[in-house]
């Protein structure tokens, strides 16, 4: 049993160094504000919407890339439906297109916005903009 503990824990952590860490998504708006005040992170907030085949796209292409995972690991991040109107309340506006990425302060002020889908070496340049300010 020990040595099967062993084998999983190697196969966990050469999948992670293989294949990329998998970003950790939160729930809702309120914990990831309330997560990153806690740890003095910025937050990611995506807008999508259901059947968008560019949201797909983003988080296939771009949000699946090694590089921008590694970039993002710094970052809060969370995923909101364009359609619920409740989230949707922590943007200054209520109607975004779908794809839509905020990079905002834990206490909800936008310091970079990217509307619509990136190739991965665009959406880092935003990343660096972020890291700039």
């Amino acid at each position: 049993m020990r040595n099967m503990m062993k084998l999983w824990a190697v196969v966990l952590l050469f999948g992670t160094v293989l294949f990329g860490a998998e970003l950790h998504w939160e729930e809702d708006t309120a914990t990831a504000f309330a997560k990153a005040k806690a740890e003095n992170k910025n937050v990611m907030l995506m807008v999508e919407a259901s059947r968008c085949r560019w949201c797909e796209k983003m988080k296939e292409e771009t949000l699946s890339n090694e590089e921008v995972q590694k970039r993002l690991q710094n970052y809060i991040l969370v995923k909101v439906l364009r359609s619920d109107k409740e989230e949707m309340k922590v943007l200054p506006e209520s109607y975004y297109p779908a794809p839509s990425t905020f990079f905002m302060t834990p206490d909800g002020e936008i310091i970079e916005r990217a509307i619509g889908f990136f190739e991965a070496e665009d959406f880092i340049t935003y990343i660096n903009d972020v890291e700039a300010n």
